[in-house]
């Protein structure tokens, strides 16, 4: 990752936010255009080495925008910062790809099965439970608005260490990600079919 005035202001107020938040306290984002970041206790999640961003005891793993990047016709989402984060930290993984990485990399520690709940792709009433409870307890959130959130998405996935953030990324350790979320989902259906 390079020197923090490399990067735009806003990358540098997610890189280095002045204020991180509960994850319980989502409610307080702004209905605005913006980006967040997820931040993590260290060594709670098997995630390579790597000079993460840092801030009050958590390092920095995962950066999302709200809304997603206008399709080519021009139209974008109604999603904000508000509509879009209580979908991380208490909903469910068929709304929120950072939840289904998160119970990928934590079944066994939190004994998570991903099915077919009332016809989405989850961990379940219990499992989403405890999983809530494992980002309460290990996780933290910070956001900035901005009305062009994903360009500074592009920045930071293109120059920052953001091992969640599997898209668009060829290293190892999310070719494993995606493999391993690929099988969770392939064995739910296949569950759901034979049941």
């Amino acid at each position: 990752m390079g020197a923090m005035h490399d990067f735009s202001v806003p990358a540098v107020q997610i890189l280095q936010p002045r204020l991180i938040h509960m994850p319980a306290d989502v409610n307080k984002a702004p209905s605005k255009k913006g980006v967040y970041g997820w931040l993590f206790v260290p060594g709670t999640l098997p995630v390579p080495d790597a000079p993460y961003a840092h801030t009050d005891g958590f390092d920095l793993l995962y950066v999302g925008i709200a809304p997603k990047r206008p399709g080519t016709n021009g139209k974008e989402s109604a999603s904000r910062l508000r509509s879009r984060l209580p979908a991380h930290s208490k909903k469910d993984a068929s709304r929120s790809t950072l939840r289904l990485t998160l119970g990928v990399l934590l079944a066994e520690e939190l004994n998570l099965s991903l099915g077919i709940h009332k016809g989405r792709l989850n961990w379940g009433v219990d499992g989403e439970a405890r999983l809530t409870g494992w980002i309460n307890t290990n996780a933290r959130v910070a956001w900035v608005e901005n009305q062009t959130p994903w360009v500074v998405e592009d920045e930071l996935l293109e120059r920052a260490s953001l091992p969640l953030n599997i898209d668009r990324r060829t290293d190892a350790f999310s070719q494993e990600l995606k493999d391993r979320r690929d099988k969770a989902r392939r064995a739910a259906r296949n569950a759901f079919a034979n049941f």
